[in-house]
């Protein structure tokens, strides 16, 4: 996840959590492992966006409303990692059901368009 990224889904967060997302919180949130011209670019992002692409923000969030960072640096906690691991879990199992369902779709179009390929070649015979 990119630095931008991670500034994006910390304001998400704040907002979703009803705070307005502010320099000092996002900073708070992070730690200052980030410079200040990407917190401020990234705020300033967030700020711009339609209402939309913030909600789809949350299916992106690395860290929840409910955290608080106790990292320092670039080391992050196990209790951190393990929240990341459950998300993309979440993520990945949603992807999947929704690509399960596709195919399945699929097959079933495929098996209509046999039988409507056996059904034109048995009227062509009969021709």
């Amino acid at each position: 996840m990119s630095p931008i990224d991670q500034v994006l889904a910390a304001a998400r967060a704040l907002e979703a959590s009803g705070k307005v997302p502010s320099l000092a919180l996002i900073k708070t949130r992070l730690g200052s492992s980030l410079p200040l011209p990407i917190l401020i670019q990234g705020l300033q992002q967030f700020k711009s966006m339609p209402k939309a692409d913030r909600e789809r923000l949350a299916e992106q969030q690395v860290i929840s409303p409910t955290t608080e960072v106790t990292a320092t640096g670039d080391t992050l906690t196990l209790a951190m990692l393990a929240e990341r691991l459950q998300m993309q879990q979440a993520h990945f199992d949603r992807h999947a059901e929704q690509q399960k369902a596709e195919i399945m779709q699929l097959k079933s179009e495929l098996l209509e368009l046999k039988q409507r390929i056996d059904l034109l070649e048995s009227q062509g015979k009969t021709a």
